[in-house]
Formats: C-alpha cells, sequence, structure tokens
C-alpha cells in the first residue's frame, strides 16, 4: 500500500495509508499527527479514489504545497511527491514491489524502501547545507544518525591531530549522554579512523571479542563509518545497542555512511565559514573559484534564426553549483543544426559544488555535440561518468532540451530539476511535469530520467529556471514560491526574453525586501517569434 514518510529535521516516520481518507493535521486525533507551530489542527487530507491517490487543502491558514506549487484545489498524488505542510516535508510512495532475491528463493526489500530512503537522505542533506552553525550541525547531524539506524547510542567523534574528540554523545530519546553511560570502544574507532572504512557487527562479543571495551560494555550490535572529505577522514559516526534483536543491517551501513559523507561535507563547509570570517584569504579563494565559474558560463546568448533566446545568473555571495548552456547540435542532413539548453544546480555551496558544475558543464558539452544524440542518452552517461567521482549525499539536478528550430518542437529530459514553464501566445501559462531523478545517486539512472516532448508555436515561451527563485526568502522565512513566477510570467511573459528575466529578478529582490542571497539565480526564456516577425 502506498506510504507518507514524514521528515520533521532529523526525524523521519514512515506512515501506511489504509483508510480512505486520512486526514493530516495538528490535533491528536488525526491520521497523522504533525507536531509543527505553523501546521493547522486539520491541515490537509489524503484520498483514495479507486487506485489514485489525491491530497487537497483542509482550509488551513499556511496552505499546502506539492512540489512548490500550492494546493487550490483536489490533486494527484505521484509516487515521489513532495508536499510541504509548515517546516515539514512529507512524500508520497506508491505501493511496494518486491523481487526476488538474486538466488530466485526469497523476496528481497521492496524497492520503495529505496527509494523512500534516497527521498529522507535529500530532505535531510537540504537542512545539513543550510546550517552554518557549527554547534547546530553537530547536534543535528548525531540526531540524524540515530533515528536513520535505530540506534540505542550515538557518538560524533572528530579527529584532532590524532586525538579523539568527542563532540556529541547521544541516546535513542536525543538526550545526551553523561556518566556512566558515557564508555564507548576507542580501539573499534581507531581502526575506522585509520582505515577509513566501516566496521559493522550484529553479534560484536563474537566478531569483536579481541576489543576488551565491547565485551565490558555489553555491546551486541555496533555500527562505526568514516566522516570523509576527498581522502582525509576527519571523525566517525559511531552507533551500538545492547538489545537483543536490535541489529544492525547491510542496509543500515549504506545508508549511514551515504549520510556521513554528506555530514562531512557539511561539517567541513560549516568550519570553513567560520574560519573565513577571521580570514579574508578565504573568501580572496572564493571570489577567485566564482571568476572561474562564470567564466565558463554563455559570455553571450546566440542569434537563434525563428527565436528570441536569453539567459543570465545572479550569483549569491557564496560559491554555487548552478549551471546553464547553450549548445549547437551536430548537423542535421538538411544543413540546419538543433540547439541544446541545459541548466543545472549541484547540491551544496562553496568550491567542491562549483568544481562538479565544472565537470558537468564539460561532459555534458562533449556529450551534446555527437551525431543524433538525444536528452536523455546525454543525461545517462553524464550521469554514468559524474558517479564514479561524486562521493555518497552528493548530486546535481539537470534540465537538458533539444530544441529543433525548423518547427518549434523540444525533447526534454528532466533528472530531478525545477519544473520548467510555457507562456502560451494567448497568456496562459502551463507547467511541464518532467520530474526524473538527480544525478548522482544511483549508478545507471536510465529508468529514472523524465522524458517529454513539447511543441512552441509562434508566440510561445518556455521559461527554465533553479530553485534560486522559487526558494528565495523575505526576512521572515516566506519563499518566493511558483505561483508567483507563474503570475509574474502570465503579466510580463509578452515581452522580450531578457527584459522578461530581469523582470523576474527585479521582482524577487523585491520579495527578498533586503534579505541576503543564499543561493544562485539562474534563468533561460526562449520564445517562438510569432509569424511575420523577423
Amino acid at each position: 500500500m502506498p506510504r507518507l514518510i514524514v521528515v520533521q529535521g532529523a526525524r523521519h516516520r514512515s506512515h501506511t495509508l489504509r483508510n480512505e481518507r486520512t486526514v493530516v493535521g495538528a490535533l491528536p486525533e488525526s491520521d497523522i499527527l504533525v507536531d509543527d507551530p505553523e501546521v493547522s489542527k486539520r491541515h490537509m487530507t489524503i484520498e483514495r479514489r479507486g487506485e489514485r491517490y489525491f491530497v487537497a487543502d483542509a482550509g488551513s491558514r499556511n496552505g499546502t504545497w506539492l512540489n512548490e506549487a500550492r494546493v487550490e484545489d483536489a490533486t494527484e498524488l505521484h509516487s515521489g511527491d513532495r508536499l510541504r505542510i509548515g517546516q515539514t516535508a512529507l512524500f508520497f510512495l506508491e505501493a511496494d514491489r518486491l523481487e526476488m532475491s538474486t538466488d530466485g528463493r526469497a523476496p528481497e526489500r521492496p524497492r520503495g524502501d529505496k527509494l523512500g530512503n534516497l527521498l529522507i537522505l535529500q530532505e535531510i542533506n537540504k537542512a545539513l547545507n543550510s546550517e552554518s552553525d557549527l554547534e547546530r550541525l553537530l547536534e543535528l547531524i548525531m540526531d540524524t544518525a540515530i533515528h536513520l539506524c535505530d540506534a540505542e547510542r550515538g557518538f560524533l567523534i572528530l579527529v584532532n591531530e590524532a586525538k579523539l574528540d568527542f563532540v556529541v554523545a547521544r541516546n535513542i530519546d536525543y538526550e545526551a549522554v553523561r556518566s556512566p553511560e558515557f564508555k564507548i570502544s576507542n580501539s573499534v574507532i581507531r581502526r575506522v579512523v585509520k582505515s577509513g572504512e566501516p566496521i559493522l557487527t550484529s553479534n560484536a562479543k563474537v566478531d569483536l571479542k579481541s576489543v576488551d571495551s565491547v565485551i565490558s560494555l555489553d555491546v551486541r550490535s555496533l555500527l562505526c563509518v568514516p566522516l570523509r572529505v576527498k581522502s582525509r577522514t576527519i571523525g566517525t559516526l559511531y552507533l551500538d545497542s545492547r538489545q537483543a534483536g536490535a541489529a544492525f543491517s547491510e542496509e543500515d551501513r549504506d545508508l549511514l555512511s551515504a549520510f556521513s559523507d554528506q555530514a562531512a561535507i557539511a561539517l567541513e563547509n560549516a568550519r570553513l565559514l567560520k574560519e573565513a570570517k577571521d580570514k579574508e584569504a578565504i573568501l580572496s579563494e572564493l571570489r577567485v573559484a566564482r571568476t572561474i565559474q562564470l567564466a565558463l558560463l554563455p559570455k553571450r546568448d546566440p542569434l537563434v534564426p525563428g527565436f528570441d533566446l536569453a539567459g543570465g545568473m545572479k550569483t549569491a555571495k557564496e560559491v554555487g553549483g548552478d549551471y546553464y548552456d547553450y549548445i549547437p547540435a551536430h548537423k542535421n542532413q538538411d544543413g540546419s543544426r538543433d540547439l541544446f539548453l541545459a541548466i543545472g544546480d549541484v547540491s551544496g555551496k562553496g568550491v567542491p559544488a562549483g568544481l562538479i558544475m565544472v565537470m558537468a558543464r564539460s561532459t555534458v558539452r562533449s556529450l551534446s555535440g555527437q551525431r543524433d544524440v538525444d536528452p536523455k542518452a546525454v543525461c545517462v552517461e553524464t550521469n554514468r561518468i559524474l558517479k564514479q567521482d561524486l562521493k555518497p549525499g552528493l548530486f546535481m539536478s539537470l534540465l537538458l532540451a533539444r530544441a529543433d528550430l525548423r518547427t518549434g518542437s523540444l525533447r526534454l529530459a528532466g533528472c530531478g530539476h525545477e519544473r520548467p514553464l510555457i507562456r502560451r501566445a494567448s497568456g496562459k501559462v502551463e507547467r511541464v511535469d518532467l520530474g526524473g531523478l538527480v544525478l548522482g545517486v544511483v549508478a545507471d539512472n536510465a529508468e529514472h530520467v523524465a522524458e517529454m516532448r513539447v511543441v512552441l508555436e509562434p508566440g510561445d515561451l518556455l521559461l527554465l529556471y533553479t530553485d534560486g527563485v522559487t526558494e528565495a526568502m523575505d526576512p521572515r522565512g516566506k519563499l518566493y514560491g511558483l505561483p508567483r513566477l507563474e503570475g509574474l510570467l502570465m503579466a510580463r511573459g509578452h515581452e522580450p526574453p531578457l527584459e522578461l528575466l530581469h523582470a523576474i529578478e527585479a521582482d524577487v529582490s523585491r520579495h527578498a525586501q533586503g534579505a541576503e542571497q543564499h543561493d544562485d539565480i539562474t534563468l533561460i526564456a526562449l520564445r517562438r517569434k510569432a509569424t511575420g516577425q523577423s
């Protein structure tokens, strides 16, 4: 049966949708209780209609948001959809499908668990990347690790000049662990630090019988993974349990390893930001990286017969991972050329995100120049190349469009990027529900690239954008949002593309009311000229 995964900070929980109608809200008697001050008593409902599920707002004060668009009427849900109520994220997953194991004898875990874990990690990564206070970040990492694996205790240890620094110690109730419970196997931690490899055992007394502290502590199940930045181990996450039947699994190890790599990057970024306040050299390095990033973006908008085209990026203070490009395709048989439009966003900020953007740009440009290549094939190969170098937890969204300039037909391939918008010549604005899974998560994403074909008639305009637009916040934390962007596109989408982009940037700035821009704002607008225009 379908499930709803509720993610609140470090915590997440899964609810099976068994009823014809499920009420979500802050009332204790709700089918799904959400403890969030911004959530109404009866906030939203999920209703089953045959084999389909629909979400509807229940008159909440702050609204229900589906993939960052406000829910006005009952809207159908699809697997992987992200709902937001208040500060809480909820993911809808379709019924699990069991597959046979490789020996054909027993069913493996449902596929939905893997997708659910990916969505949970993606949401948690957003929280990690948005937290710059080192102390709060350390607590968030520890609480998340405990909750991901249902551990009895957890310790976050950093390595400082070969010494172990126990910076956070928590139990399953998210309370600080104090003496005499604060006992832990230093031998296991030093093994992980030295080897850079995780240690997992569900029978610690047998597997680690040579480690006296494990025996004396009566530890039954133990999981310790490294926190790595590039090839350097900066610490470990250590979880254990003394309860029978609470053994950690290989899936727990893989999940915690993926989380720990992203947590290590977040810790490193937080440390760099802290040092940047005292060291102007760090600021100088970031300025150089931004200069390199901008130097690789298009110098000018190309002249495209029959079309008007404009694109641009307004960078944040920190180096980001936004990317856009125009790439001429290989010549068609009649001598004409199609045009590739690319736009993407790397998770996180700083120099690592900028370097990933550079790698992705080079790959996409090289592949798109081949003969008769389609956007999906480019996305699949780009993912294969990036996956070899990206650490777990790092990912990149990408949207690639191949425009047939003779007919106005566009082939779109989506990898978890923001949905494109089309403004028709009539003034109507349409959302292109593309979706897909971000690059760098799975080794082969051929089944996870969303494809669609759209046609721009004379006077129609296609708008591509990054989440720096829709997630721009005012001083109170209110998002700019997709509905406001659609409204502006409806009102001013008839203007030349360059003027439209300037209007969007100005409107986002008005919304921000002076609040600091934390993410790059990147836009591309392509209009097919009206009949008779030169």
